[in-house]
């Protein structure tokens, strides 16, 4: 049989551990003759998703301009289907402001995973990337409930600024890009933040105010390129600490993958975040935000994993009935431990993130798969047993191994209807293969 998607399914990470995490009313301007516009013109003049002047953004607020989101909306436009929709709108509209709504369109719809307002705010490509979804930052925003004066610093479009803005009695948000300070200011508007404002600043120069508490996300990015050490973000919150030294409760939102030998620069409790099984960040909670030393929470649920020293590192053994995949909180928060007591079990090998135990344990800090098969790895016996089992799809997860998932797929001969998960990993510095179910 040849493999193909239906066949196979990937699910690759590292579970290396102590290593750190290795791996968003028209007004007319149209002429008699329109010139031809192509994909190349588009592409030079105007660059998908190039930030748009604030006179632009300006216009899209006037009732003539949420006319313009509106028509670009009914397109329901698409990277793909942008010169199309593009080539339409450009009759009706300048050609930047026809732009600007394709792309605040486009923007829309796939913000409206994480914001449920989101058809009515306003977005930069790499501010929505960086975003919270609302799930996530009312999680984080619980902390700060009944804060008289809190302060969101690098506030960017505001995602944050609307949770926080629900449980403080006042909230002052800072962006010193004046077009994300612009959009943070309409989207909290649309929003009904009424106690909200939205001032254009330097956080480290210019005068702030006082606060009880501060929020900080600095960027992480620069030229396209994503940072995981602090020293490079904008600012540096471990400087923007010493600023504000004098405030009881701060926070920072900090890269998931933010290197183990960072962690200790703060003293601060390291939050791990996750939503659906997915890592979506780490926030440093200093001073009175402080309750332990590392917290895993794993979201919808809102169940969390707390450690107040790291615990030590959890005995391993041979492999029993049930195989635990950790949520990666886990993983990066290095609570291990805690998830082996859950379940009453014990670490497949030291070295790697997996749990495995004869109690079957519901629990949101793992997947638990039932073992069928535990070989060392080699293809031709791999390829007899799923050949004898009729297994025709896979699910092949790699936790730690050396081995190529891509290769091993190739290698794989599938033929029947039978559905097992096939894991990758490494036993005593061994190549092994799970079977699971």
């Amino acid at each position: 049989m040849v493999l193909n998607s239906a066949n196979v399914e990937i699910v690759s990470r590292s579970h290396r551990l102590c290593n750190g995490l290795q791996q968003n009313g028209s007004i007319s301007a149209h002429t008699p003759c329109l010139p031809t516009v192509t994909a190349t013109h588009v592409r030079m003049a105007f660059p998908y998703f190039k930030v748009m002047e604030l006179s632009t953004f300006d216009f899209l607020r006037t009732p003539s301009g949420e006319t313009a989101l509106a028509v670009a909306m009914a397109f329901s436009p698409t990277e793909a289907r942008f010169l199309q929709c593009f080539d339409k709108l450009r009759k009706r509209y300048p050609v930047d402001i026809a732009k600007a709504a394709l792309e605040t369109a486009i923007l829309r719809q796939k913000a409206a995973t994480k914001f449920k307002n989101a058809a009515r705010m306003f977005f930069t490509k790499e501010a929505l990337e960086q975003s919270s979804s609302e799930i996530v930052a009312q999680h984080r925003a619980a902390r700060f409930r009944g804060m008289m004066r809190v302060a969101d610093l690098c506030c960017g479009i505001g995602g944050d600024a609307l949770a926080l803005a629900k449980v403080a009695t006042t909230l002052s948000a800072f962006e010193l890009d004046p077009l994300r300070s612009r959009m943070a200011e309409a989207n909290l508007i649309a929003n009904g933040a009424t106690n909200a404002k939205v001032i254009v600043a330097d956080v480290m120069s210019d005068n702030l105010g006082e606060f009880d508490s501060v929020f900080c996300d600095p960027s992480r990015r620069s030229t396209g390129r994503r940072y995981l050490a602090v020293g490079d973000y904008q600012p540096n919150p471990l400087e923007v600490a010493k600023r504000f030294a004098g405030v009881p409760l701060l926070a920072f939102k900090l890269a998931p993958g933010i290197p183990r030998s960072e962690l200790e620069a703060f003293d601060a409790e390291m939050e791990f975040v996750s939503l659906n099984g997915e890592l979506k960040e780490c926030v440093a909670w200093l001073r009175d935000g402080k309750t332990c030393l590392r917290r895993a929470t794993v979201l919808p649920s809102g169940e969390t994993f707390t450690a107040m020293q790291l615990p030590e590192r959890p005995m391993s053994g041979p492999p029993l009935q049930y195989i635990y995949d950790p949520d990666p909180t886990v993983v990066r928060a290095e609570l291990e431990a805690n998830l082996c007591e859950k379940v009453f079990g014990q670490m497949l090998d030291e070295r790697i993130a997996l749990v495995t135990s004869d109690a079957a344990i519901d629990t949101p800090f793992a997947k638990r798969y039932e073992i069928v098969e535990v070989m060392p790895f080699h293809i031709r016996k791999l390829n007899e047993w799923l050949r004898e089992h009729k297994v025709g799809r896979i699910t092949l997860l790699n936790r730690g191994s050396r081995l190529e998932p891509d290769e091993v797929t190739r290698k794989l001969k599938l033929t029947g209807s039978e559905h097992r998960q096939i894991i990758l990993t490494q036993i005593a510095e061994e190549s092994f293969v799970i079977v699971a179910k």
